[in-house]
């Protein structure tokens, strides 16, 4: 990473005083405990996301150029700040998107052959800031590059939300025809079922045609048949326990 990048994703001071906390007790004395942090586990649980967002950070700025591994592990955390709520229970350094950002787009620039994975990892987490637009913009990019689940899944369920009927099914037709083996055959489909309003496959998936929707309720009967039977074991196994 040049002068220049890394210029552009310095630490915050406030997260350096945080990481000095966490890292330097300090004379063998054990660091004083946040009120609360004991007998809060939220608290606590918030503490180790930051924790380990920081350390995947810190990861991210200091890989080579392109650092693809690096930076899509940096921003699943940063996602997860926002996923897991903790962006509203404390306050978050506001140029961390900004640095996840650039460490994908410095990865995707290095290794156009992880784009659609990174641009995906880039729209999970600004859809999770509620960054709408770009968002979608980078998961349309990452489908664009090549149809994959971790795209398809976060966009699928955005146009679900929002109501965009159209959008959902162009983006199913697109998407069906790439998945190669049957179990994510399944998933797309079952995915793109719940996006509408239908409630059964003859009316939400006519756009895949007689045999996909057959193949659909077939693959559906045997997950639940399986399903009930791992049930039923299962109950069978606690009750000859209580026996």
């Amino acid at each position: 990473m040049s002068h220049h990048q890394h210029r552009h994703c310095t630490w915050s001071s406030a997260a350096l005083v945080l990481l000095a906390a966490i890292v330097m007790p300090g004379c063998g004395h054990k660091p004083a405990q946040p009120a609360g942090a004991t007998s809060d586990p939220a608290a606590a649980n918030d503490q180790k996301i930051v924790d380990q967002m920081e350390k995947m950070r810190a990861r991210a700025l200091k890989a080579p150029a392109g650092g693809a591994v690096e930076a899509s592990d940096f921003a699943y955390y940063v996602t997860q700040l926002y996923v897991q709520g903790v962006t509203k229970r404390r306050t978050i350094s506001p140029t961390l998107i900004d640095e996840a950002v650039k460490c994908l787009d410095d990865a995707r620039m290095a290794k156009p052959d992880d784009a659609a994975d990174l641009l995906a990892r880039k729209g999970e987490m600004l859809l999770a800031a509620e960054k709408n637009d770009v968002g979608v913009g980078a998961l349309r990019l990452s489908m664009a590059e090549r149809p994959n689940l971790r795209a398809f899944k976060p966009l699928i369920k955005h146009y679900a939300a929002t109501k965009a009927t159209a959008e959902a099914e162009a983006l199913c037709k697109k998407t069906l025809p790439a998945m190669k083996s049957d179990e994510n055959r399944y998933i797309v489909l079952d995915e793109c079922l719940k996006s509408g309003d239908a409630t059964s496959p003859d009316a939400g998936l006519k756009w895949a045609g007689a045999k996909e929707i057959n193949f659909y309720k077939a693959r559906k009967r045997d997950l639940e048949a399986r399903q009930a039977a791992a049930k039923q074991a299962k109950e069978a196994k606690e009750d000859d326990a209580k026996k």
